[in-house]
């Protein structure tokens, strides 16, 4: 049975008065029964307005305690209402996550976002294994390039660097500094960037491979390249960039947002019956 919005409800009230069309076709133009169309007539034949009140009990008013709770945990721990809920639940503190919402746009510390209202269903691909296959990819952010290389099964940060240029030496450098401290992964996805590889051309068919290609097949590692055009291929390190720089003008410095990232901010999409960060997701996983 359909739910009936402020419109359809004053064409049942309607059409019931003038008496034209039977209960029966009234309820089948809309989706109802006409033992509810009738409840309806009963319910507003007398009002010259009829109005669909909202069902349930009216939301309780947030308290001071509340809001206090909610602004220390943001101040540590910056995270939306979800993952909030999960940390406070922990604490012994049972505020459910539309509320905690509530208080962090009252707070000016969230914001409605249309695009995440609707459900939708989620297909996430993932490698079973840390160090099987890792995402490198550059930005730029505040005037500097930022590099970055992000484990595909547990979302772990494995080496970043921020440089004045984006060359493929400061990417080896990066792919160096992250092999020495977590060791060789078997493939590394990037994409077609001069940074990364030396794409074919008119003037030279058979480029040379650059030195970040070198380094790879000196390390053995297989070098996935993604499609053009098309930056959901790396789409895992595309969204943290975002959080990223969130978390860096939270934190005022670079290096304590990717440690917060790796060390201590649960990640919704590690959760394996508790809440897991990627790096204890990436130890779990090897």
């Amino acid at each position: 049975m359909r739910t009936l919005n402020q419109r359809k409800l004053n064409w049942v009230i309607r059409q019931m008065k003038q008496g034209e069309l039977s209960v029966w076709h009234i309820a089948r133009q809309q989706g109802i029964t006409p033992r509810h169309a009738r409840r309806l007539f009963a319910r507003f034949r007398d009002s010259e307005k009829p109005r669909l009140g909202r069902p349930g009990r009216g939301a309780k008013r947030i308290t001071a305690e509340e809001r206090q709770v909610v602004a220390e945990l943001y101040k540590k721990q910056p995270m939306g209402a979800t993952n909030m809920e999960r940390i406070l639940s922990l604490d012994g503190h049972s505020i459910p996550h539309n509320r905690l919402h509530r208080i962090l746009k009252e707070l000016k510390l969230a914001c409605t976002q249309p695009n995440k209202s609707r459900r939708r269903k989620w297909i996430r691909f993932e490698r079973k294994h840390s160090n099987s296959l890792w995402h490198i990819d550059w930005t730029k952010h505040e005037g500097k390039w930022l590099c970055a290389i992000l484990d595909d099964a547990s979302r772990l940060i494995v080496g970043y660097g921020v440089f004045d240029n984006a060359t493929a030496e400061n990417a080896v450098a990066v792919l160096d500094k992250a092999v020495v401290a977590y060791g060789v992964p078997r493939q590394l996805i990037s994409d077609h960037g001069t940074q990364f590889m030396s794409p074919p051309r008119e003037s030279c068919a058979e480029p040379r491979d650059t030195v970040f290609q070198l380094r790879m097949k000196e390390l053995g590692i297989q070098h996935i390249k993604a499609r053009v055009k098309h930056p959901q291929t790396n789409g895992k390190l595309e969204r943290w960039w975002q959080t990223n720089k969130f978390l860096t003008k939270h934190f005022g410095d670079r290096g304590k947002a990717v440690k917060y990232y790796n060390e201590g901010r649960p990640h919704m999409s590690l959760e394996n019956g508790s809440l897991r960060t990627p790096m204890q997701a990436f130890v779990e996983k090897i």
